[in-house]
């Protein structure tokens, strides 16, 4: 299953969000996932409890960090029929564009 998973603090003392985000990203990489990070999310394959644990994680860990609030979205895309990677969906639509 791939999931994606944008944390995003509000009430900081900065418009730099990069030391909140490192914070978030550290959570991920703790579990051990293959992940991605994108320039607003990051994107990792994992199964549905473990990416709800990892959005916890992050979810909370960035309020350890210190922001007074943060929202926290998680998008789940779970293929029943057949395992595809990250990569392969990516690959699949960019061979379609040539």
């Amino acid at each position: 299953m791939v999931a994606e998973l944008s944390v995003v603090p509000i009430g900081t003392s900065s418009t730099s969000l990069s030391d909140y985000i490192a914070t978030a990203l550290r959570e991920v990489k703790r579990f051990g996932v293959k992940y991605r990070l994108c320039p607003t999310s990051t994107v990792f394959e994992a199964d549905l409890e473990t990416a709800l644990e990892i959005a916890k994680a992050a979810h909370r860990a960035v309020i350890n960090a210190g922001a007074k609030r943060v929202v926290t979205t998680l998008r789940i895309d779970e293929r029943l029929d057949e395992l595809r990677t990250m990569e392969e969906r990516v690959e699949r639509v960019v061979a379609k564009v040539k």
